[in-house]
C-alpha cells in the first residue's frame, strides 16, 4: 500500500523564529544590566563573600543608651567604648562614656574619658563637669571644684554642672552653697536622675533623711534601674530605724547587679544592727565568695564573729583584714588594711581578741597603732589601756 506523504514540510514557522529573537534580546539586556551593576559596584561578583557591614558610632550610642535605661551600666560602658572606637572625634561619646565609668565606681578611667573630651572641646560644658564629677569620687576635691567652676563659667544653664558642683560642696562640708547649688540645678532641671540624687545626698548629709527619701525615690522614678539610687534609699531608711524597708530596697538593688557586693554588705550591716549574727554573716560569707580578695569583708566579718562571741573565728578573719592572710581555698593573697576612721574598729577589736588570748606581743602591737592614731579620743584610749592592763597582770 502507497502512503502519500501529504503536504508536510520542515519550515519553521515565522513566529517561532520571531519568539527565539525576543528571547535573545531579554538575554543581552538582562547581561548588560549585570555587567552595568558590577561596574558599579551595586552587586557583588559570583561567590565573593559579601563584606560585613560596619556598625556606626551611633547605632552603639543608641545601644549604650538602651542598656543604662534598664540598669546595665557595665554594658552600656562596654557600647559607649565601641562609639568612641567608631568615631574617636565626638566628644559627647566620651562624656557619656565618663558619667557611666564614675556610676560604675571607675573614677580613674572616668577622669581620662573626660579628659580626651576636653581635649577633642575645650569649651564644653559638660566635659569639665563629668570632670569634676570623677575628681570628686576620687577625693580630688580642690580640682574638682576648679573643673566645676569653669563647667559653669562656660555655661551657667547647666544642671549637671550645678549638680556635680553641689556634690563637690557636700563631701567637703560646705553644706549652705551646696543646698543652693543643688536646688538651682533641680530648677534648670527637674527630670534630671543625677540632680535629684545629688540633692537626696545633700540633705541626707544635714540628717534631713526624710526629705532625702523623697528626692532619691524622685531620682529612681526618672530611671528606676539604678542600683546606687536604692543602696541609697536602704541607708537612709535604716538610720530611720525602718530596718525592714531598708532591706528591701538593699535586695532591689542587688537584683539590678547581682555581681555587686555591696547591696550584701548593706544587708550583712543591716541584720548586724538587729543583733542578728547568723543572718548577717550569711551575707558576707556570700559577699566573700564574690570577692574572696577583699580585706573589708574579712574585717566585717571578724566583727560579726566577735559579737556572736565566736572569737576563734573572729581572730583569724580580723587578722586577715588587718595583717593580710592567704585565702586557704583559693590561694588567694589578701593585702591587709591601713588603719583609717573605716578600719580602726577592725584594728581594736583584733587587738582586744588577741589580748584575750594572751598573745599580747601582737595585742600591743595593734594597740600601739591604735593609740598613735587616736591620740585624742577617749573611748579609744580606753580600749587600749584595758588591753595593757590585761596583758600586764599575765606577767
Amino acid at each position: 500500500m502507497h502512503l502519500q506523504r501529504g503536504r508536510f514540510t520542515f519550515k519553521k514557522k515565522k513566529r517561532d523564529r520571531h519568539g527565539r529573537i525576543a528571547i535573545y534580546l531579554v538575554l543581552i539586556i538582562i547581561g548588560l544590566y549585570i555587567i552595568r551593576q558590577r561596574q558599579t559596584e551595586v552587586i557583588s561578583a559570583p561567590f565573593v563573600p559579601t563584606p560585613t557591614a560596619t556598625r556606626s558610632a551611633l547605632s552603639f550610642v543608641q545601644e549604650a543608651e538602651a542598656y543604662f535605661s534598664s540598669g546595665k551600666i557595665a554594658e552600656a560602658i562596654e557600647s559607649y567604648k565601641l562609639a568612641t572606637t567608631a568615631d574617636s572625634s565626638v566628644s559627647d561619646y566620651w562624656i557619656e562614656l565618663s558619667r557611666l565609668q564614675v556610676y560604675d565606681n571607675n573614677p580613674s578611667e572616668a577622669l581620662t574619658s573626660a579628659d580626651t573630651a576636653i581635649a577633642l572641646d575645650e569649651e564644653n560644658s559638660m566635659a569639665h563637669a563629668v570632670r569634676a564629677l570623677a575628681l570628686d569620687w576620687l577625693g580630688e576635691f580642690d580640682d574638682a571644684t576648679l573643673s566645676a567652676v569653669r563647667a559653669i563659667q562656660l555655661d551657667g544653664k547647666n544642671a549637671l554642672a550645678h549638680a556635680y558642683y553641689a556634690e563637690i560642696l557636700t563631701d567637703t562640708g560646705r553644706f549652705a552653697q551646696a543646698g543652693d547649688e543643688a536646688r538651682l540645678a533641680i530648677s534648670l532641671n527637674p527630670n534630671s536622675m543625677d540632680v535629684h540624687r545629688v540633692y537626696g545626698q545633700y540633705l541626707e548629709s544635714v540628717a534631713a533623711y526624710e526629705e532625702a527619701i523623697i528626692e532619691y525615690q524622685t531620682a529612681a522614678t526618672i530611671n528606676p534601674n539604678i542600683a546606687l539610687l536604692y543602696i541609697r534609699l536602704g541607708l537612709n531608711y535604716r538610720v530611720l530605724g525602718d530596718y525592714d524597708t531598708a532591706i528591701e530596697y538593699f535586695q532591689r538593688a542587688s537584683s539590678l547587679e547581682p555581681n555587686n557586693v555591696g547591696p550584701y554588705l548593706s544587708i550583712s550591716r543591716t541584720y548586724y544592727q538587729t543583733g542578728e549574727y547568723g543572718r548577717s554573716t550569711q551575707y558576707l560569707e556570700r559577699a566573700l565568695e564574690m570577692e574572696p580578695w577583699n580585706a573589708d569583708i574579712y574585717g566585717r566579718l571578724g566583727l560579726v564573729e566577735f559579737k556572736s562571741l565566736n572569737y576563734e573565728s573572729a581572730t583569724t578573719n580580723l587578722r586577715c583584714a588587718v595583717d593580710g592572710c592567704t585565702h586557704p581555698i583559693t590561694n588567694t593573697e589578701i593585702n591587709g588594711l591601713s588603719i583609717g576612721p573605716l578600719t580602726l574598729e577592725y584594728y581594736y577589736t583584733y587587738g582586744s581578741v588577741l589580748s584575750a588570748y594572751l598573745d599580747c606581743d601582737n595585742a600591743m602591737r595593734v594597740m600601739s597603732q591604735v593609740s598613735a592614731y587616736a591620740p585624742n579620743d577617749e573611748i579609744i584610749q580606753d580600749i587600749v589601756q584595758e588591753n595593757r592592763n590585761i596583758c600586764q597582770t599575765t606577767k
